[in-house]
């Protein structure tokens, strides 16, 4: 392995050094981004299931509001049906 070379001057470097310090500094400058990156990939993704979850519980209650209206409703007029074929009935 090679030895510290971050203080000699870039002029002073041959240029096989400085390739080299070049690659480790886009390989550390990567790897700051790639785990930014990732980071940002999983609050995205978090934040994604929330705003999944809010949705699927708001079209569950919808869906069950719907659903209880629906029998109410439905109730209501056999009821109603109920009363007129009683009526009819008398005659």
């Amino acid at each position: 392995m090679m030895r510290d070379l971050s203080n000699v001057p870039i002029h002073l470097l041959n240029h096989e050094h400085y390739r080299q310090m070049l690659v480790r500094d886009g390989q550390r400058r990567f790897n700051e981004w790639h785990t930014e990156y990732l980071r940002y990939r999983q609050e995205f993704l978090k934040d994604q299931r929330r705003r999944i979850q809010e949705l699927e519980n708001l079209r569950e209650s919808i869906y069950q509001y719907h659903k209880r209206r629906f029998q109410e409703s439905r109730r209501e007029f056999l009821r109603y049906q109920n009363k007129f074929l009683n009526e009819m009935r008398r005659y």
